[in-house]
């Protein structure tokens, strides 16, 4: 077990909220589906503090050395608790509190804390969205995405990854290097259709970088059912949005298209999109962002295309599981029919 989820840690790790008190431990148990880290619900022993948390979630590298690899080529355990660290308190996303973050760049360890959500739900990438669901869903998109729209002060995140022609080319390689890999395993499960448009993809990937959209603000990249917490309200669902290892500087439209178009199965994604994205622009609007309907119903069309890449790349990259295998399934489908009645293809080839 990792030393993060030690009492003698945990101990230390929180003595600011816990008065100082020795920590005991209860239990521990893993939860989630993570393919990149793994999280653990630690139980406590009741202490003096009333006030301290029963338990927390502590989330730690992977064991499994294919996602370690992963994890050190992303970047993604630096970019997680940089966000915590230094970005969270810069945009208005609904996110479990931080209570302790630590990050060893040599060693590319981490330690995160965070409150325990005990009484939410954790979406389901594989059964999809209700609409209430994906309302709120697109809701705390615009609480993330419009207030560094555009903003100067992106510029003072330097460890932000950017849509630059060095990462794109190296995204690019990555592609042409995994694909076969994803086609030989997916055969079975996704439709031969998306199949070859995953290898025309490949094959215009750098045409596809250069269509890119230039506007830009803080985008989760992985914004997706299974990194949503759901909280039943009187007005429907309060969402905390978690796993942000892949946080960068893009188009809110990165996160716009991956979500609506990984969410639904395809019917009811064409019956819901263009009322989600009218729902995404008037959000932006009433927070005096100026972009024009037309405009992002094209970078939508364009960046669902960026779920697809994910569900190719990551496939590859991480521990195979059986639930991820049919999560990743589930994404190339979706999202490459997406592609296929939007006409993605047409903004860049």
């Amino acid at each position: 077990m990792h030393q993060g989820i030690s009492a003698e840690y945990l101990s230390t790790a929180l003595a600011n909220i816990s008065s100082n008190a020795s920590l005991k431990i209860k239990s521990v148990a893993p939860i989630g589906t993570g393919q990149m880290a793994e999280s653990y619900r630690v139980n406590f022993e009741s202490i003096a503090n009333k006030s301290f948390p029963e338990s927390v979630v502590v989330k730690v590298p992977s064991q499994n050395e294919n996602s370690r690899g992963a994890s050190r080529a992303t970047r993604c355990y630096e970019l997680e608790t940089s966000f915590y660290s230094t970005l969270r308190s810069h945009v208005e996303v609904n996110t479990p509190k931080c209570l302790h973050v630590w990050f060893d760049a040599p060693a590319d360890d981490f330690v995160l804390i965070l409150e325990d959500i005990s009484n939410a739900s954790q979406g389901d990438q594989i059964l999809g969205a209700s609409i209430d669901q994906a309302n709120a869903a697109i809701d705390e998109l615009v609480n993330l995405h419009a207030p560094l729209w555009n903003s100067p002060k992106l510029d003072s995140f330097s460890w932000l990854p950017r849509h630059s022609g060095q990462t794109e080319a190296g995204i690019g390689d990555l592609l042409r290097a995994v694909f076969p890999s994803f086609a030989e395993r997916f055969e079975q499960t996704v439709n031969s259709e998306v199949i070859r448009l995953g290898e025309r993809l490949v094959a215009n990937i750098e045409r596809y970088n250069s269509a890119f959209p230039k506007n830009t603000t803080i985008v989760h990249r992985d914004f997706r059912l299974d990194n949503l917490l759901f909280v039943k309200s009187k007005d429907g669902f309060e969402v905390k949005v978690v796993d942000w290892q892949t946080v960068g500087a893009l188009p809110g439209a990165a996160d716009l298209g991956y979500f609506i178009g990984a969410s639904f199965n395809f019917e009811d994604r064409r019956k819901n999109e263009l009322a989600l994205v009218s729902r995404y622009h008037q959000g932006l609007k009433a927070n005096k962002i100026e972009i024009q309907f037309n405009d992002l119903w094209s970078q939508y069309r364009l960046l669902g295309t960026s779920g697809y890449i994910m569900a190719i790349v990551a496939s590859v990259l991480v521990k195979q599981t059986d639930r991820g295998d049919a999560m990743f399934a589930a994404m190339a489908n979706r999202h490459g029919q997406q592609m296929l009645d939007l006409e993605s293809e047409s903004l860049f080839s």
